[in-house]
Formats: C-alpha cells, structure tokens, sequence
C-alpha cells in the first residue's frame, strides 16, 4: 500500500505504521513493523547493519511502497531527510549556490549562513565536491534547517562529524521544535538526543524508554 497523507486533522501524531511488510527477493527485513511518533518525539532506531533500517526510511520517504501493511504521515507533516552518502547534495553547486537554492537570500546572508556551520569564508565559493565527507555532512545539517522540515529523518548523522561539528548538531536538534526520528549508531549521542529507542531485529521493533545507556540496562533487566 502507498504512503498516505491524510487523516488526523488537529491530532499531534506526525507517523503511523501498521503491520507494515517489505521483502527484497528472499530477503524480509520487514515483517511486521508497527510504529507511532506523536509531535515533538525525539525516537531513535538501532541494530545491527542490514537489518532493514534504511529500508525503513526509504519507505517512509516514499522512495518505495510496502508489500503490505499502512504508512500514514499527518497532513502538515514536511519530512526533511539526511542521507549518510550525502546523495541529496549537487556536488557541482558551490556552498552559496545551494543556499541560496534551497532558500532565496542575499549573498551576503548565505555567507553568514554558512559560517554559523562552521564554514569559512574561503569554502563558501568551493564546489560541494570539493568538500570532505565531514563537511558535506554540516551542509546537509544547513540545508535541513533551511527546508522548513518539522519531521526530520536522520540516518547516521554523526557520522564523519568531528566534536565540533557534531556539537553544532545537536544544538540545533535541541532548538528544533518538530519531531525526529534517527538512524544511529553513536550511543553518546543518543543518549543526548532521543526520548525512546527503537530496535530493529528480525523485522520488528522493540521499544525501550529512554536513550542507548537506558537500553543497555533494560537490556539486562
């Protein structure tokens, strides 16, 4: 069934999955995924790599459709996504060149921009490609402020973030005032960010409260 965009008019959820299923040949990595994120959750989504993560945000994208099962997103929901291979990124645009695609402003407003994310005034005029893995990372992070997203996607955000970089992250995860939902394995920064855990294994989830070091010890419990 296709992503749905309708229903729950003056409720606060922003994403319902119901008994959503998607195989890839013989490969299932989704075999019965229910899953509700209300207005302002942080949720966080571990295990182990090709367990279907991905997957998952592909479908919730609308990249792909489920064999089976519902994806209802709310009616003013604006999904914003951060790709880890960076693909939403034009690599032959320069630094002001895609801000100023991605929100109409003055030049000199894109350079002030940019330097809030830590780019200097030299990089500004470099292309994309230009960039260290890093530093496309920070861009992506910019241009996702700039979206006007209120339902942020992240997979594997922390990646090739230095400290620096990261801690501009997760200040403005911090200020952001939408709903997150993030693919990770950083514990440090789960354990900064998200409200509850979600963990993906043998194509379902599992929920625990609280961020990585609250899922460790439930774990044990």
């Amino acid at each position: 069934m296709a992503l749905e965009l309708n229903g729950w008019r003056g409720s606060n959820k922003v994403l319902e999955l119901m008994a959503v299923k998607k195989a890839f040949g013989e490969v299932q990595p989704l075999i019965g995924v229910d899953l509700l994120i209300r207005h302002g959750e942080r949720v966080g989504l571990i295990g182990p790599n090709g367990t279907g993560k991905s997957a998952l945000f592909r479908l919730l994208l609308g990249m792909e459709a489920p064999d089976a099962g519902e994806i209802i997103l709310g009616p003013s929901v604006k999904p914003g996504y951060y790709a880890q291979d960076h693909e939403t990124l034009d690599f032959n645009q320069t630094l002001i060149e895609t801000v100023r695609r991605a929100s109409p402003m003055s030049e000199s407003n894109a350079v002030a921009f940019l330097l809030r994310y830590l780019f200097t005034y030299q990089q500004v005029t470099q292309k994309v490609g230009d960039l260290s893995g890093g530093e496309r990372s920070r861009l992506q992070l910019a241009l996702l402020v700039l979206s006007g997203a209120n339902f942020l996607l992240l997979d594997e955000p922390t990646n090739n973030l230095d400290i620096a970089s990261a801690e501009v992250l997760e200040d403005a995860l911090a200020e952001f005032v939408g709903s997150v939902f993030v693919i990770s394995h950083d514990r440090y920064f789960l354990d900064r960010t998200v409200q509850r855990l979600l963990e993906l294994k043998d194509g379902y989830l599992t929920e625990y409260l609280g961020g990585y070091s609250d899922y460790l010890a439930q774990r044990k419990v």
